[in-house]
């Protein structure tokens, strides 16, 4: 899929510069996650995306809804299903829907993690410049992990690929994740056989 990973894709481009210009003026921080965050840090997915997953803590939420309110498709509802635990509310972003996920957690096989963005995540977050606008990404050690719980290596897997170009950029926010949220056994084995095929095991 490698002419994928460098198409344009001018319409996803344009809704994500859009996004940035409704909450430019805001004081909320916010990553772009998912399918859309993974494919602007380069790596390789089977697909294009085909929406915009944006992620922030609990507190914030609120108010980015508020801001997105006239595009909102539905109501921001406290949602428990399965695995996941979040503040969940959508948004027409021209062709594509946005998914706003406030105070996510996933508890799995006896793991518990939470994503702390304003606490931690957005201080390691890279970023990608599209026109005027700098967007701010979903680290890939979150993304790793994340997709470990949930069991896709077609998504961990690449991932990883690209996390080992650049071990030394990832590999401490990688090891505070793992510190800071509860790990079952068969996770911890995942990440570390995943890493130690590698060569990158002694970096964690």
């Amino acid at each position: 899929m490698e002419g994928f990973r460098h198409a344009h894709h001018p319409e996803l481009i344009s809704a994500l510069r859009r996004l940035a210009q409704e909450w430019e003026n805001s004081r909320q921080g916010w990553l772009v996650g998912g399918s859309c965050g993974l494919w602007l840090q380069g790596v390789e997915l089977d697909n294009a995306p085909r929406d915009i997953d944006v992620y922030t803590d609990l507190a914030e939420a609120h108010t980015l809804h508020e801001i997105l309110q006239p595009r909102s498709i539905d109501k921001q509802v406290f949602d428990r299903s399965g695995m996941y635990v979040s503040l969940l509310s959508h948004y027409q972003m021209g062709p594509y829907v946005l998914e706003l996920v406030g105070g996510f957690e996933v508890k799995t096989g006896g793991s518990h993690y939470r994503v702390e963005v304003g606490e931690l995540l957005i201080d390691q977050a890279s970023s990608v410049q599209l026109g005027a606008e700098r967007i701010r990404l979903m680290p890939l050690s979150h993304e790793f992990l994340f997709n470990i719980l949930r069991n896709r290596p077609d998504r961990y897997v690449p991932i990883v690929e690209v996390i080992c170009l650049h071990a030394r950029e990832h590999l401490p926010l990688l090891r505070n994740l793992i510190r800071r949220n509860v790990w079952a056994q068969e996770h911890l084995h995942i990440i570390s056989s995943q890493l130690e095929e590698r060569g990158i095991l002694d970096g964690l």
